[in-house]
């Protein structure tokens, strides 16, 4: 029962199993369902990692995050970043903010070269790309922090803004290996969705008094389109207070400075490829 005394009964509630064998749900306090499937996932890779593992991964998307239980779990898994829509800076939208301070200051973000659509990604400089000429270090280091956020943010009293309004997680797993595609010697790291989440359930406790629906999936084709938007939301995103009010991704893709590039070849060539 929510805080007003307010409440649905239970005959909405409904839990079926697919053909697949994995679960969905109808009614009332759905996110439980994405919290349970959530733990048995972390379950099953402690019993059985998969080869070369690094750990599980749980990547979401949500218009907003503030379950206390859903948290808990996504701070246990190995890596994880979930996106949000942008929030407001009124005294309550800091305050909630505030809440999800331990979380967002996890040290169990992603790392960009998981990704290769993250790779060539930097902080800005003086609110431009980085500039990498050929004595420039290419970014290597730069991880995801846990919780990031895009969009707009909405003026007060104003109306509203396009803002990030999906309810999905995706779980699955981050490998190594230590050699390229060509087989020579690299340090790669990689990930492997395995289950996907989707409904109509914000993460927030306040959606669990609400009717949703939510299910759980493993079809390889909703695996793959999953992964690709919530790295664009990756790519895209803002840290979780960010100071401007509109679409402004805090990373870019790195700019070459192919003049310079030019010069140095012409100075020093390509150099032996046998060296």
């Amino acid at each position: 029962m929510n805080q007003d005394g307010l409440e649905f009964p239970a005959t909405f509630d409904q839990e079926f199993v697919r053909q697949d064998g994995h679960r969905g749900y109808f009614g009332r306090n759905v996110l439980k369902g994405l919290v349970d499937g959530m733990e048995g996932f972390l379950e099953e890779k402690r019993r059985t990692p998969g080869f070369r593992s690094m750990g599980p991964v749980a990547l979401g998307g949500f218009l907003w995050l503030d379950d206390p239980e859903l948290a808990s779990c996504l701070a246990r898994f190995s890596h994880t970043c979930v996106v949000v829509s942008k929030q407001g800076r009124s005294k309550s939208d800091l305050k909630k903010l505030g809440r999800l301070q331990p979380f967002a200051d996890g040290d169990n973000g992603i790392p960009a070269r998981v990704f290769a659509e993250l790779t060539d990604l930097d902080q800005r400089e003086n609110g431009r790309a980085k500039v990498v000429g050929p004595g420039s270090p290419m970014p290597d280091d730069v991880v995801i922090p846990p919780l990031r956020t895009i969009g707009f943010r909405r003026p007060p009293k104003k109306d509203m803004v396009p803002f990030l309004h999906t309810k999905i997680m995706l779980l699955g797993e981050m490998w190594w290996h230590d050699e390229d595609a060509l087989g020579g010697v690299a340090d790669v790291i990689g990930f492997r969705p395995e289950r996907l989440w989707v409904g109509s359930a914000n993460a927030t406790e306040r959606s669990r008094y609400n009717l949703e629906f939510g299910m759980w999936l493993d079809d390889p084709q909703a695996l793959e389109a999953a992964q690709t938007f919530l790295v664009q939301l990756m790519a895209h995103s803002e840290a979780p207070d960010p100071d401007s009010d509109l679409f402004q991704p805090e990373l870019l893709p790195v700019d070459f400075d192919d003049e310079a590039f030019a010069e140095y070849v012409a100075e020093y060539g390509w150099g032996d490829p046998d060296a």
